[in-house]
């Protein structure tokens, strides 16, 4: 019974010695969703945690140079490329004993996924001053081309003072619905044959109720997409995809709506009252932050050991930003 227990012991020694050989950082990641759109942005977030015992110096001296790289392969494993002069460069990055850091990545500039399909990822970092490279596990997701719903091809109102060429004088507005476990949402997409020009989550399905959208005489397009019970999303985009207004309404005595002059084809909202954030409607969870909020945070260093609490699952606290940022174009 003894001779059992001193071989536990060592046995139990030996994989305790194993662990703090090969546990030098811990790395996770998530995305900000797992199904998405094509030609959608797509974002993910790489939690790093410094279990060395040392601080972490990522530079360009040979001893302090280190690596971060995503690994995304398709359903039949074959590896998806990466983008021409889009490597991902970690160099400045610091890492006090314990400490925690969030990174965020948009995986679209870096790698080709421009095709429909499901895929998988995981991410390695690696450091000279560590005997080990570090992985994540895999994440899956999927990539849809989604279900179109509303559709209209526009010509290009003449600029003065440029050449047109004919053969590219039209852009089509296609909103399309995707659908992710339980919700659906609304996506505006700008293209014509040779490009994408833009892709916007614009709403969500909400019942019965149903959007409204308008092209007027510049061939801008016009939506008022429903977000609550009598509220109402105005939002405007040029041909280029770029939004050029946004705006809450709700219902109070008239109804919002978007009122076309036949004529002259001017576009207007017309009726209700504008609508008061948290009141009238919510755009997200408290819990929820937005890509852009991440990038922005600088986590403080801390003393003593790192928490899990500085892990961001992307998944369920992080949404995209609102049309009109930076971010979601």
């Amino acid at each position: 019974m003894r001779m059992r227990c001193k071989v536990f012991l060592v046995l139990l020694m030996l994989f305790s010695c194993s662990v703090q050989l090969y546990a030098r950082l811990g790395v996770q990641m998530s995305l900000n969703r797992s199904v998405f759109i094509k030609y959608e942005r797509i974002y993910a977030c790489v939690t790093v945690r410094n279990d060395s015992g040392k601080p972490l110096l990522f530079g360009r001296d040979p001893e302090l140079q280190g690596f971060l790289m995503f690994e995304i392969r398709d359903q039949h494993n074959r590896p998806v490329n990466k983008r021409k002069n889009a490597d991902i460069s970690i160099t400045g990055l610091q890492l006090a004993p314990g400490e925690v850091r969030r990174m965020v990545f948009r995986l679209s500039d870096h790698y080709q996924l421009e095709r429909s399909g499901k895929f998988r990822v995981h991410v390695y970092i690696a450091h000279n001053g560590l005997k080990h490279e570090f992985r994540s596990r895999d994440v899956n997701f999927e990539i849809s081309e989604g279900n179109v719903v509303w559709k209209r091809t526009v010509g290009l109102p003449a600029l003065e003072g440029k050449k047109r060429n004919a053969e590219y004088d039209e852009r089509t507005y296609t909103i399309r619905t995707l659908t992710e476990s339980r919700s659906i949402g609304y996506y505006l997409v700008v293209e014509d044959d040779r490009k994408v020009f833009g892709v916007v989550r614009v709403g969500s399905v909400l019942g019965y109720e149903q959007f409204q959208a308008e092209i007027d005489m510049l061939s801008r397009l016009h939506l008022l997409m429903p977000v609550a019970p009598k509220v109402f999303h105005y939002l405007a985009f040029n041909s280029a995809g770029e939004t050029l207004d946004s705006s809450y309404w709700k219902t109070s005595g008239t109804i919002p709506s978007l009122l076309r002059d036949n004529k002259s084809g001017r576009v207007d909202r017309v009726g209700g009252v504008p609508a008061r954030p948290g009141v009238d409607y919510h755009l997200r969870s408290r819990n929820e932050i937005t890509v852009t909020e991440i990038i922005n945070d600088r986590p403080k260093q801390r003393k003593g050991p790192g928490r899990d609490s500085g892990i961001v699952d992307l998944g369920k606290g992080v949404m995209a930003d609102a049309p009109g940022s930076r971010d979601s174009e």
